[in-house]
């Protein structure tokens, strides 16, 4: 097919396609004359995963380009391990200047919970921030309930290692790695939001006006 067949296919114009072919982030399509070229379902697919990952995933430009970049690498130099998609939400020596009583807190968590996750590790650092955060705010009830949390993503990941085990090969799996990081996050915010609506829990502005009437009552 050509551009303008691409455009139409994936709802993306042809000025945004040829941006992303500039940008490395799409590979250049077969060329036919000096100024046409053939474009595939692949380049189809690529498009796809380019926008699922900008938009709702959230990440730039080169962000993108680097992933990309590493799945189009030929086998035998492929590392799946080289494609976490997202920065640390925090740097690795955070959990030096958190409180060293949510440190513990975690690590505690982290035996229970038979994780074998290193201290000094940038999941590790995140969630020490977070909670940290949280208790700063005086929402340390959230904190109170870390092992009920902890205990409803284990099986989220347990789900995760089994849907990424159905991977046919090491390109397939990177991308499922990738796509599972990104939009996961975002869908089990709004099946978290699903479940809230589906079990009647009021809308936040309404914990809000209650807790009014009855100050005012």
């Amino acid at each position: 097919m050509r551009i303008a067949e691409l455009s139409r296919t994936t709802h993306v114009s042809t000025a945004t396609i040829k941006y992303y072919l500039r940008e490395g982030l799409l590979p250049s399509g077969l060329l036919t004359s000096s100024n046409q070229a053939h474009y595939t379902e692949d380049h189809v697919h690529r498009l796809r995963l380019i926008r699922a990952l900008l938009d709702p995933g959230g990440l730039t430009i080169s962000r993108i380009r680097s992933i990309v970049t590493t799945l189009d690498e030929p086998d035998g130099t492929f590392a799946p391990g080289s494609m976490t998609p997202v920065a640390s939400y925090a740097g690795p020596l955070a959990p030096l200047t958190a409180d060293p009583r949510t440190v513990e807190s975690v690590r505690s968590l982290t035996e229970r919970q038979g994780w074998d996750a290193p201290v000094d590790g940038p999941e590790f650092a995140m969630v020490v921030e977070l909670l940290d955060i949280l208790c700063e705010l005086g929402q340390e009830r959230f904190a109170d309930r870390l092992d009920d949390y902890a205990e409803a993503v284990e099986k989220v990941a347990a789900v995760d290692e089994e849907v990424l085990r159905s991977c046919d090969d090491a390109r397939s799996l990177a991308e499922s790695l990738v796509v599972s990081t990104v939009l996961g996050d975002s869908l089990l915010s709004a099946l978290r939001r699903l479940a809230r609506a589906g079990r009647g829990t009021p809308p936040a502005h309404a914990f809000v006006a209650s807790g009014a009437s009855e100050a005012s009552s």
